[in-house]
């Protein structure tokens, strides 16, 4: 399966999803992140540099439930680096949990823990061993996102990816974004 209709099924599912998984009193959108990516592993940093860049796509909400909702995120993250490239694509859905449930204040912390599938297009020289490994292959992934909604449109988070090993490699990371919400559905 080429990337293109990956990414157009991928954005398509955000969509969709966004709509059925929110509760009738939010107001449904869509929005767009961008952030950094830190990888944990030692040997990833080595090979193809200490950050990358990561773009998201997923539901946005101006309103946010006081219970909380299920909510989807999907992000891109590249790097290429010393030779060596690497893209990967969690999809995954989490429960948005708030505290401090004051429908008057513009800020609101949350937690997020999710599950998903992750794709990964990787072709990758250990400077360590020499050994080189790629594939193109599907694999899972779960984490905890924490974060602060700003605004109606602003939030900003920190959440850590756990992949599943492929070939040996560990892909996980932390990464930093701010998620602006587009429009409304």
């Amino acid at each position: 399966m080429t990337m293109k209709p990956l990414i157009a099924l991928a954005a398509l599912t955000a969509v969709v999803s966004s709509v059925s998984a929110q509760q009738s009193s939010s107001e449904v959108g869509v929005g767009i992140s961008v952030g950094v990516y830190k990888p944990t592993s030692a040997n990833i940093r080595q090979d193809l540099g200490d950050q990358f860049m990561s773009f998201g796509l997923g539901g946005a909400t101006s309103k946010r439930p006081e219970q909380g909702a299920i909510t989807p995120e999907y992000h891109f993250i590249s790097a290429r680096g010393n030779g060596n490239k690497l893209f990967m694509l969690p999809l995954t859905y989490g429960y948005e949990m708030h505290f401090g449930a004051d429908n008057n204040s513009k800020t609101l912390p949350y937690l997020r823990p999710f599950v998903g599938i992750a794709y990964f297009d990787y072709s990758i020289t250990d400077f360590a061993t020499g050994q080189h490994a790629s594939a193109k292959q599907f694999g899972g992934t779960a984490g905890a996102e924490a974060g602060v909604i700003l605004s109606k449109k602003l939030k900003i988070t920190a959440a850590y990816n756990y992949f599943t090993k492929a070939n040996g490699l560990s892909f996980d990371g932390i990464t930093l974004s701010a998620t602006y919400s587009l429009l409304k559905l």
